[in-house]
């Protein structure tokens, strides 16, 4: 569905897809997996200078995490479209991207904080609407340069453009992944911790971490997909 029309179907045509192709979450795997081990370094490295570095390394991971959700979305995009993803094809298409790709993930980060950080000039509340704003229009800035092939200069504001257009459907899509990513990274680990150790607790981390990437990144492909005009089959 285009335009103000909202596919609330979607969310739910996820799923099987989903099912059918575990392998979205294969890079978001590998991605979890290298910042619990930056997280782990940071400790020891910067540990002289009172952990000053961290911030340096949470970063890194951020990045990451972004380019292993350009992975993922490229994944999703040909499952989408042919019923069964490529792991392999995801990853050459994402190493030939790579460029466009890590500096719209860095520019999505930016300017979300930024936004944030605006925001906070007038208190908490503001920080969250300036950043929900952020997140709102340039949602599609990753997909744009993974799956559409448009040069990261050129992302941003085709996401822009494509959220003004689809105001509504895009809100939706915003809170769903929000909810998503939080309700098994923050809220349902919080509650497995109480009965793991480090280790399993460090296990269900990269788990979870790894499963919410995948469905956000299946919503966000077919979404994008759709809006750009591309037709599955």
């Amino acid at each position: 569905m285009r335009g103000q029309r909202l596919d609330l179907l979607l969310y739910v045509a996820a799923l099987p897809v989903y099912a059918r192709n575990l392998g979205v979450t294969l890079a978001p795997l590998v991605a979890a997996a290298i910042g619990i081990g930056l997280d782990y370094l940071s400790g020891p490295l910067f540990a002289a200078v009172g952990g000053a570095g961290g911030g340096l390394f949470a970063f890194v991971t951020r990045v990451v995490e972004g380019f292993a959700f350009a992975i993922a979305v490229i994944f999703a995009d040909d499952a989408w479209r042919h019923g069964r993803g490529n792991v392999r094809a995801a990853w050459n298409q994402a190493r030939r991207r790579a460029g466009d790709i890590i500096i719209a993930v860095i520019g999505f980060l930016f300017l979300t904080y930024v936004a944030g950080l605006v925001g906070s000039i007038v208190g908490l509340i503001g920080s969250y609407v300036l950043t929900a704003l952020a997140v709102w229009a340039f949602l599609y800035a990753i997909p744009a340069a993974a799956i559409g092939g448009v040069p990261a200069g050129g992302a941003f504001s085709t996401s822009l453009q494509t959220a003004r257009r689809n105001p509504l459907a895009t809100a939706l899509l915003a809170i769903v992944s929000v909810v998503v990513w939080l309700g098994l990274t923050q809220y349902a680990l919080g509650a497995l911790a109480l009965y793991m150790n480090p280790a399993a607790y460090f296990a269900a981390l990269v788990l979870l971490t790894a499963i919410a990437i995948g469905y956000v990144a299946l919503i966000v492909a077919k979404q994008y997909a759709d809006f750009a005009f591309r037709s599955y089959r």
